[in-house]
């Protein structure tokens, strides 16, 4: 390495350390093994570090005050009030007692010394006060108070200088700017928020980045019986963020819910990793507000077009293995499904119902979330007709009709969960004249205790009063409309469905990294607006083993001709610069004659001056036309958050309109490319579709993989786009290649 330090400029030896860093890190890169490794230290550190906030056994309150009308005044009230079994010490410089308990002038006053300080002072004081905790041992504070980042640059100046405060004493810091934490386990059960709901204790966590949004859910969890174990507003994020509080959660036994509000996510690829990990244990549900810059910029490629703003916090979330909801509705409902049904035999759903049209409503519905509502059998129909008045109908779904009784009910729900051709139910319940709600709860309270506990049952009570009390203390999940009910059961079973995967691996070429840097450099010396030249977009490509159609860069008519007859094949004619060609004349297919080839170029050349584009006329390719295979894209587009996003998807001229494609955040597994393929309605094309000969869908995945490591080598890659990629039967290829740098290429 020194040797090429010596022999080429500063960024071209950044270059080649980078690629060569990442090819020695192929061989055991996102295995399953070093997943569980490298997160299994981290999450040791973090656990200890995060016991202190959510574990505390004294938490003292600094600026604690009387008045329960102020914010530090609701949260020493909720402290006191959730009969905390350890020590409380408020501190107060004024008062020596606060809200009836003996109150100290400061930390160092206090008989013992916290595990916990919550800090509810003006921003200015704040930094002396994590000073003070500091000195004392104090190694977890929780900053309430506003002022900091949230407020412009001199709060911002002010978080910086308390966030380097606390890392100078060794202090972790949840805030500034934030609502508080909650714990409801039965080991730690204390409330130190300023939210005046208070849902029971349970088993899901909660992490929000909006502190409003938090209280919000906290208030709904309250109404909807949810049980919470965790609650932690992070406010700022200025040390403790969502991947800290993912791993801690994620390897806490008594926590099997994971949700999440999120309005940028940090790190995006520790993210990724450590969800994938976690969510083998335990659901991650999130919802994900705002849109990223490059969703909002005008797109410059078909890739970035197609890639940007909430089509990449998908990608992520998806990799990352976790259930993403539409709205705090959404995220409610899931939290409900999961937090009652954690085993799902399969996607077969039997609907039980008093009204033929909520039988109908829940059919679409579960149809749309990916669930079957199958034909029963003869044998399970006979049993239902023995049980049901001559009116109703025993077919899926099942109307008993409004006469049903209490028993009835719980007489279907037995006979269908124990069908085998059923692995899930939705039981819906209109109020009739006679049959009382709380009687069929009854009902199906019993008949669940006989049911296999991987057969779900959800219910749907769709009447004034809601689900009967005694279903959430049993643990049946009930919502308000089929939809909720059927969109939170298909959801929760293709969680399950992912959640057994293996990570993948990302497979990587043989690439000479000493060559690298030096091509990086020239090309970006020579690139026009970012916009690689036709010859050292596919040089690039060839280093990494990445098949593009033979072709010959021309100027003239007459080198065309040459071009044409040294390839000795029908060619295709275009213009080499990075725009649209089909859009501007730039492109002839079906050459195949020399004298053709030099017309070609003539016609390009004067299609391009009368739409303005003169100055793109200079150079041209004369190409092998690829004759067969179907077209795909594959291209890249860099997110300035999350990273290089790698789409694949039915390529040609009319990609934008058809919208058909799949994207992922590099690097890519096995699994990922896997996924992304299965994804595309046109993946049968590429299969054999109506008797076609099947094409070399391996080749288009190992293109995918070699795509992956070159734009997670090469950070310099703002754009790329492989379109059309002609998938043979024997290899694939691409036809056109337009590849640009970024401005400012990120450093290694």
């Amino acid at each position: 390495m020194s040797k090429t330090d010596a022999e080429v400029p500063a960024e071209v030896s950044r270059i080649a350390r980078r690629v060569w860093i990442h090819t020695l890190e192929a061989t055991d890169a996102e295995t399953d093994q070093y997943l569980d490794a490298a997160l299994r230290d981290r999450s040791s550190a973090t656990q200890a570090a995060l016991d202190a906030f959510l574990r505390p056994h004294a938490i003292a309150v600094v600026g604690a005050s009387a008045d329960p009308n102020t914010i530090a005044g609701l949260l020493f009230g909720n402290l006191v009030d959730s009969h905390f079994g350890g020590v409380v010490l408020p501190v107060n410089k004024k008062h020596p007692t606060v809200q009836g308990i003996a109150a100290y002038p400061d930390l160092v006053s206090c008989p013992v010394v916290p595990d916990l300080v919550i800090v509810c002072v003006p921003a200015s004081a704040v930094p002396g006060v994590v000073a003070q905790a500091g000195a004392l041992g104090v190694k977890a504070v929780c900053v309430i108070s506003a002022g900091f980042a949230e407020t412009g640059a001199d709060g911002a100046a002010l978080q910086a200088s308390l966030v380097q405060e606390a890392q100078a004493r060794g202090v972790r810091l949840v805030g500034p700017n934030c609502t508080g934490v909650l714990s409801g386990t039965a080991d730690a059960r204390f409330n130190a928020t300023f939210s005046r709901a208070v849902p029971p204790p349970g088993r899901t966590s909660l992490l929000s980045q909006s502190g409003a949004i938090g209280l919000a859910v906290l208030e709904a969890a309250e109404i909807r019986c949810l049980g919470i174990g965790g609650f932690v507003s992070v406010g700022n994020s200025s040390d403790v963020a969502s991947n800290d509080l993912l791993l801690y959660w994620g390897q806490d036994p008594a926590i099997d819910l994971i949700l999440l509000y999120l309005e940028e996510i940090q790190d995006p690829r520790w993210f990724i990793r450590i969800a994938r990990w976690v969510g083998r244990r335990v659901p991650i549900v999130a919802v994900k507000a705002g849109r990223t810059e490059a969703g909002r910029r005008a797109a410059a490629s078909h890739t970035a077009a197609l890639s940007g703003g909430d089509v990449a916090v998908d990608a992520l979330l998806h990799q990352a293995g976790v259930i993403r909801a539409e709205s705090i509705e959404d995220m409610l409902d899931l939290a409900t499904m999961l937090s009652s049904q954690r085993r799902f035999r399969g996607r077969r759903v039997a609907i039980l119902t008093n009204g033929g049209g909520p039988g109908i409503l829940a059919a679409d519905a579960c149809e749309t979330n990916g669930l079957v509502v199958p034909e029963l059998t003869e044998l399970t129909m006979g049993r239902l007709r023995s049980l049901l008045p001559p009116e109703a109908s025993a077919s899926n779904p099942v109307d008993m009709i409004a006469s049903a009784t209490a028993q009835q009910y719980g007489q279907a729900v037995r006979v269908l969960g124990a069908a085998p051709e059923i692995d899930a139910l939705i039981v819906m319940f209109n109020t009739p004249l006679i049959t009382r709600s709380c009687d069929v709860a009854t009902e199906l309270i019993a008949a669940r205790a006989e049911l296999s506990r991987d057969v779900p049952l959800v219910t749907v009570f769709m009447n004034r009063e809601g689900p009967p009390p005694a279903l959430r203390e049993a643990g049946i999940p009930s919502f308000a409309f089929p939809e909720n009910a059927a969109r939170a059961l298909g959801r929760s079973i293709a969680w399950e469905d992912r959640r057994g995967r293996r990570a993948g691996r990302v497979l990587r070429p043989d690439v000479d990294a000493h060559r690298i840097g030096p091509l990086v450099a020239a090309a970006g010396r020579r690139a026009s607006d970012g916009w690689l030249t036709a010859v050292d977009a596919q040089a690039l490509l060839d280093q990494y083993g990445i098949a593009v159609a033979r072709a010959v860069c021309v100027r003239t008519p007459g080198e065309a001709e040459a071009a044409q007859s040294e390839l000795g094949c029908t060619v295709a004619v275009k213009v080499a610069a990075a725009i649209h060609k089909s859009d501007v004349g730039g492109l002839r297919l079906g050459v195949t004659t020399p004298a053709a080839a030099a017309e070609a170029v003539l016609a390009i050349r004067a299609d391009l001056e009368s739409a303005g584009l003169s100055g793109a006329a200079t150079e041209f390719l004369v190409q092998e036309q690829i004759e067969s295979g179907q077209e795909m894209i594959v291209g890249v587009n860099r997110d300035p958050l999350l990273g290089s996003l790698v789409m694949v998807g039915l390529g040609g001229t009319l990609v934008e309109l058809l919208g058909d494609v799949a994207v992922r955040i590099a690097p890519l597994t096995d699994c990922d490319i896997e996924d992304m393929l299965q994804s595309l309605k046109s993946y049968r094309l590429l299969t054999g579709y109506r008797g076609a000969p099947a094409l070399d869908v391996d080749a288009l995945r190992q293109m995918l993989h070699r795509v992956s490591a070159l734009v997670d080598d090469l950070p310099e890659i703002a754009e790329m786009d492989l379109n059309p990629v002609f998938v043979l039967q024997k290899g694939a290829v691409a036809a056109d290649v337009r590849i640009r740098f970024a401005d400012h290429p990120s450093s290694p």
